[in-house]
C-alpha cells in the first residue's frame, strides 16, 4: 500500500490514498491483484485535466509499478520465505488444496487455495489447539516430522 501510495503521490496523480488502499486490498489476491491495483487508476490518470502529460505519467505510473512487484515479489518475499521455517507446507499438501478448492469454487478457490492453507495452519500452530492434534495435523502440513 505505502509503495502505491508514495508512487502515485510523487507523479501528483489525484487520489493517491484511495488507489494505494485499492492495491493493499487487491494485494491479497495473488499475482493478479498486482496488475489489477495497476489497471484501476489508469483513468484517471489519462482524463486529468491538470497533468501537462498524462500518457507520459501512464507509463511511468506502469513501469514503476511493474518495478516495484518484481523487486517485491521476486527478492524481498523470496528472502522473506525462505528464512521461514514455520510456514513449511509439502508441495502435496498445496497440489491437493488448489484441487480442492478449485473443485469446489472453481478458478477463484483456485487463487485463494493457498492462503486459506496458510491460514488454516495458523490456526494448527496457535496455542487453542491440544499439542495431541496439533503434532499429527502438523506432519500432514509439512510433510515430515520436526
Amino acid at each position: 500500500m505505502a509503495r502505491a501510495w508514495a508512487l502515485r503521490f510523487l507523479l501528483k496523480v489525484q487520489l493517491p490514498v484511495v488507489f494505494g488502499m485499492m492495491s493493499f486490498i487487491l494485494s491479497f489476491i495473488p499475482e493478479v491483484g498486482a496488475f489489477l491495483a495497476m489497471v484501476v487508476p489508469v483513468p484517471v490518470i489519462l482524463f486529468d485535466s491538470r497533468l501537462e502529460n498524462p500518457i507520459m505519467k501512464l507509463v511511468v505510473a506502469t513501469l514503476a509499478q511493474l518495478g516495484l512487484k518484481f523487486l517485491w515479489a521476486n527478492i524481498v518475499e523470496v528472502k522473506l520465505v525462505e528464512n521461514d521455517a514455520t510456514m513449511k507446507m509439502h508441495p502435496v499438501i498445496t497440489l491437493l488444496a488448489v484441487t480442492f478448492f478449485g473443485g469446489i469454487w472453481g478458478p477463484t478457490g483456485m487463487l485463494l487455495s493457498v492462503p486459506l492453507m496458510t491460514y488454516l495452519k495458523a490456526v494448527v500452530l496457535s496455542d487453542y489447539v491440544p499439542r495431541g492434534y496439533r503434532d499429527p495435523l502438523l506432519v500432514l502440513l509439512e510433510g515430515d516430522k520436526r
